[in-house]
């Protein structure tokens, strides 16, 4: 994250995949989760697991993801605590289930 500046630019994190020479670059630093195709690579970025302060957004949602990989083939399951719409003391655990292959 402290070597892609701005934090979270397309751009920047393409030059580090490039010097990396990686097809997912996972980065972070922002707090909030992504997942971006950026030139037929992708950038993963898991957000915080702790719902930690960003200097970039208020409202982080606290995050983390697992990622699979077998034979050539990336599964990402992302996990998001939401605050409940019907009551802000409680929170749902959102699963998202993305998959990528080269």
């Amino acid at each position: 994250g402290h070597q892609i500046v701005p934090w979270g630019d397309k751009e920047a994190m393409a030059m580090m995949q490039r010097q990396l020479d990686v097809d997912v670059l996972i980065t972070g630093h922002t707090h909030k989760f992504a997942v971006d195709v950026h030139e037929g690579s992708l950038f993963v970025n898991p957000g915080s697991a702790t719902g930690a302060y960003s200097g970039m957004q208020s409202d982080v949602v606290p995050s983390f993801l697992l990622l699979d990989v077998q034979e050539g083939k990336l599964t990402i399951y992302v996990y998001e605590l939401i605050p409940s719409e019907s009551d802000p003391e409680q929170f749902e655990l959102k699963v998202q289930e993305l998959k990528h292959s080269k």
